[in-house]
């Protein structure tokens, strides 16, 4: 049996990014991405080298702002504006990696309900469709400001 270490979100991440960049780059509808794109530059971001223009490639910016989420999959299936825009673009270590068409938000976990990789190609802007504040539709309670994620960079 592989130890927490080895199955450890972090280890995917390079295999992660490549099916993320390699979706955008070849698969994503052109109108979603130049839409998605100006949503994401017309966000300020928290620091100045997580700007949209500071990165040369789509591998470089999905690299750098892939983060770990406490959203499982589970969670993100169970509200319906995320539910119906669900599609598969690819599998790691067994389970899907998921892409939430017209939002933006990638997402993949080591198991179903447990914390995820995701990458969200409108930030430093919320993708459409993320609930704010109040009108969560989410069934679970978002904590504080950074929703307990942790950059990867």
């Amino acid at each position: 049996m592989a130890n927490a270490e080895q199955l450890s979100l972090e280890n995917f991440q390079p295999e992660f990014c490549q099916i993320v960049a390699n979706h955008i780059q070849d698969h994503l509808n052109p109108l979603e991405w130049e839409q998605l794109h100006a949503l994401a530059q017309s966000g300020i971001p928290h620091s100045p080298e997580l700007s949209f223009t500071a990165f040369d490639s789509i591998e470089r910016r999905v690299r750098h702002l892939t983060f770990i989420e406490n959203i499982s999959p589970l969670e993100m299936l169970s509200a319906p504006n995320f539910y119906q825009r669900l599609q598969i673009i690819g599998t790691l270590h067994g389970q899907p990696v998921c892409y939430f068409s017209g939002s933006g938000i990638y997402q993949w976990s080591l198991t179903p309900d447990g914390d995820s990789l995701s990458f969200w190609l409108t930030y430093p802007v919320y993708p459409p469709g993320w609930p704010n504040d109040d009108d969560l539709d989410l069934p679970f309670q978002l904590q504080g400001s950074e929703f307990g994620s942790k950059w990867l960079m």
